[in-house]
């Protein structure tokens, strides 16, 4: 009877553990995005097409404005992603992958810019 009910308190205990788990993993991705960054990265994005098209001092001067600001945030959340441990989950794992990639592409194109065109 004993063994038994030790199994039960057992089973009890392990199964909520995954589920909770993956909503934490949820609830942190959740808050490691930042509205606010995300806002700025659809910006920025918008401003570089239109320099593609029209390279104006005003467009870049502000295209420049913007990378200033968006690169440490980009970094700060693929660093906390990516420390998160989320990245292992099976439900949100692969979201969090493209997630970091993408964030990763914006970086990596922010840094080219700044470096050519704002001084």
């Amino acid at each position: 009877m004993l063994v038994r009910l030790a199994c039960c308190l057992a089973i009890a205990v392990a199964v909520p553990v995954p589920g909770h788990a993956r909503g934490n993993c949820a609830g942190t991705i959740s808050q490691l995005m930042s509205k606010d960054t995300e806002k700025l990265a659809t910006r920025y994005q918008r401003v570089a097409k239109r320099m593609e098209k029209e390279r104006s001092p005003k467009l870049v001067a502000e295209g420049c404005r913007i990378a200033r600001a968006l690169e440490p945030r980009l970094a700060e959340q693929i660093d906390a992603l990516k420390q998160s441990g989320c990245a292992k989950d099976p439900e949100v794992g692969t979201m969090v992958v493209d997630i970091v990639r993408g964030h990763e592409d914006d970086l990596a194109s922010i840094r080219k810019t700044t470096r050519a065109d704002c001084r």
